[in-house]
């Protein structure tokens, strides 16, 4: 979908001077602007009949998404087919719950080209045995260095965690920041999240799963997002939230598959969430026809 009229996002990509970290220039801060992406992720149900067509399709809090933004999705969600879900061998209707995240990227003459990039049909659950739960997992404080720099954004971490619940290793698997400036500013903030986030994340305990297929693995890896922002979260359902996105890092260690959830937005607060654990539906069809 290309549009041009998402006048919040292009505020917030154009906002400027007072997010700008001190030793940015005017022009090294529109350079960085010129790569920034807007997100949003909204959550819903869905219906999947027993042939695993979509039956029906509800967004959470539709009076908070924008029409334009509503029939986009459901033109495309209405599209998709799932592998049937079977109950007793045989296919039956089900209910899925669903995360969806939108990007935005600006395009030459000042629009913006919105594709759907993800969307999780997992059932998070943090009470569940079969994956690795929380135990003990203090956040990161805010670093002064971040606050003197008036920098912001938010960290998806990936945590390899041992049997006894501890962390064997961690790394930053992407940083983006909320915020623009010099190529050297902004790798500055990205470095000082990171440490914060990465620092803390290696005092983090886990409970191990004590069920299910993944109990005898020799470790196990979650993700875990963490964001540094002012003045509160805030309610950003429905909205745009811009960032300039940073490169992806890769473990040291084999990860497996899960690389659907890698976005850090699409991961709610609060949740550590287990690579390779895929309790929902299968999609079979594109996200965007």
């Amino acid at each position: 979908m290309r549009t041009s009229i998402f006048l919040g996002l292009a505020l917030a990509l154009g906002a400027g001077s007072a997010a700008v970290p001190l030793d940015a220039s005017a022009q090294s801060a529109r350079a960085a602007r010129a790569q920034a992406e807007g997100s949003m992720v909204l959550s819903g149900s869905i219906d999947i009949a027993p042939d695993g067509s979509v039956e029906g399709f509800t967004l959470k809090d539709e009076h908070k998404i924008e029409p334009y933004i509503q029939d986009f999705l459901k033109q495309n969600v209405a599209r998709w087919r799932f592998e049937p879900v079977l109950r007793d061998g045989k296919a039956v209707a089900a209910k899925t719950p669903v995360n969806l995240r939108l990007v935005a990227r600006q395009v030459e003459g000042g629009g913006m080209d919105v594709v759907l990039s993800s969307a999780s049909f997992r059932n998070y659950d943090p009470k569940a045995t079969d994956g690795v739960a929380s135990d003990n997992m203090r956040p990161p404080s805010f670093p002064r260095e971040l606050l003197d720099m008036r920098g912001a954004g938010e960290v998806l971490l990936l945590v390899r965690v041992a049997r006894d619940g501890t962390v064997d290793d961690v790394i930053a698997e992407q940083v983006n920041g909320y915020v623009a400036g010099s190529p050297r500013a902004m790798q500055r903030m990205r470095d000082v999240m990171a440490r914060a986030a990465v620092g803390a994340a290696r005092k983090w305990t886990f409970v191990a799963p004590t069920t299910g297929a993944r109990v005898d693995d020799p470790f196990w890896t979650v993700r875990v997002p963490v964001r540094y922002f002012y003045g509160g979260n805030g309610d950003r359902y429905g909205k745009w939230q811009a960032y300039i996105p940073g490169p992806k890092q890769r473990a040291t260690w084999d990860v497996g598959h899960g690389d659907t959830d890698a976005a850090p937005d699409l991961l709610p607060d609060g949740g550590v969430y287990m690579v390779g654990i895929d309790n929902g539906p299968k999609l079979l069809t594109p996200l965007q026809g």
